[in-house]
């Protein structure tokens, strides 16, 4: 197994909490969501081959030393994207015939879409791109990263319809909490303001904490603490959906194509 495979396995195997996790990742929750969450907080301080190493390490898989030769991050993600590119040329999505005596679980899907989301958020260059295949439509692409973050095939359409309404799933606090930032980001991304926009997207606490005393949308809301937006914007995928309008990522206005 190469180098680019195993780290998807083990990154995939440790947010679905299918293999045990070792203990310098610090993989102490108990949902997919959380652990990911966590997964990728780990990531931001630790090197491929390290993380690839411990993940090996936890799993008893005995590892070929020679698949580090030569590592570097840039290479490593061209690798990764050239990798799934190859993937989803090989698999053409197939048609499934429609369901004929089952609905479909709205909390399943919801569920599996937030797996989508995170796993995806783990890595710039997945972020990058599923951008790439989101604006080019390219459905087999799709399929195969879902397959490879969530094992399961999910549906582009779908998927980007309900990020677009993500709100409808949240509670009071939630909704207010994501109109309130996405104008907060518009307004930086209409200024030109790229540095602060993305510390304010990537989670930086003392950032958005000098943010909010400085922001006319933030500066009188009490309730607008680093926790709040925590909870209720950077845990629910509101960054990602913002990442993906500002580069031109078109939101369907219905899940399903028109007939």
């Amino acid at each position: 197994m190469e180098l680019c495979e195993r780290y998807l396995h083990y990154m995939s195997a440790l947010c679905e909490g299918t293999m045990p996790a070792p203990p310098e990742l610090a993989l102490t929750a108990d949902t997919t969501e959380e652990r990911a969450a966590q997964l990728q907080s780990a990531l931001k301080s630790m090197s491929v081959p390290d993380f690839v190493r411990l993940c090996a390490k936890s799993a008893g898989d005995e590892l070929d030393e020679a698949i580090f030769n030569h590592f570097s991050e840039e290479d490593f993600s061209r690798a990764l994207l050239q990798m799934l590119n190859a993937a989803a040329e090989l698999e053409q999505p197939e048609e499934k015939p429609p369901a004929a005596e089952s609905t479909p679980d709205p909390d399943a899907g919801k569920h599996a879409f937030e797996v989508f989301c995170d796993c995806v958020e783990l890595d710039e260059q997945l972020v990058a791109y599923l951008i790439d295949i989101l604006k080019c439509g390219d459905k087999a692409a799709f399929y195969k990263l879902s397959q490879v973050t969530t094992q399961l095939d999910l549906d582009p359409r779908e998927f980007l319809y309900w990020l677009a309404h993500r709100e409808d799933y949240g509670t009071d606090d939630e909704r207010a909490c994501a109109a309130i930032m996405d104008a907060c980001f518009a307004r930086l991304y209409e200024e030109k303001q790229g540095e602060l926009l993305g510390a304010l997207l990537s989670g930086d606490q003392k950032t958005f904490e000098l943010f909010r005393t400085e922001a006319p949308e933030l500066r009188h809301l009490p309730a607008a603490t680093y926790e709040w937006y925590t909870k209720n914007y950077l845990d629910r995928d509101y960054p990602l959906r913002f990442i993906l309008m500002c580069n031109g990522v078109e939101f369907p206005d219905t899940p399903e194509e028109d007939k």
